[in-house]
């Protein structure tokens, strides 16, 4: 992912939020240092963790609910599992940005990759959702070891 980004977005502050199997967090400066990262359960894992680690809690279907505060067991899952990873993502890296001292004038580039990175295109906080983007990030490894 890291590479891919360096190559689309040269000369840029990139963090790339990956919701896949786990949802991860890299983050390259402009002078195209990577950083380093953040690694969190992903939503399925989450929602597998409260399926076989509770008694009661049925398995529901990923997506994003129509308000915050569930009505129904189900919404309410749904809710925590939406909104809990977007927000601990989110989060994450307002404290990134924080912590690097980054300003409007070099803010960096937020791109979400992953397989469930649609389901947070309506919330606007991304600047970029590019689904291929570790495809890409290994065609450039390829061609650089060529």
């Amino acid at each position: 992912n890291s590479l891919a980004c360096l190559h689309l977005y040269p000369e840029r502050n990139i963090v790339i939020a990956d919701f896949g199997t786990a949802t991860t967090v890299c983050v390259i400066n402009k002078d195209k240092e990577y950083l380093g990262g953040v690694i969190l359960p992903g939503i399925r894992m989450s929602m597998q963790a409260l399926e076989s680690k509770t008694a009661k809690l049925p398995s529901v279907e990923i997506k994003q609910p129509q308000s915050v505060i569930g009505k129904s067991t189900v919404e309410s899952i749904q809710s925590g599992l939406f909104y809990g990873q977007f927000k601990m993502v989110q989060g994450t890296i307002d404290e990134i940005i924080k912590q690097e001292s980054w300003t409007a004038a070099d803010a960096p580039l937020l791109v979400s990759t992953g397989g469930f990175a649609t389901l947070y295109d309506d919330l606007n906080y991304f600047d970029k959702r590019i689904p291929d983007l570790a495809l890409k990030g290994l065609f450039y490894a390829l061609k650089l070891n060529s």
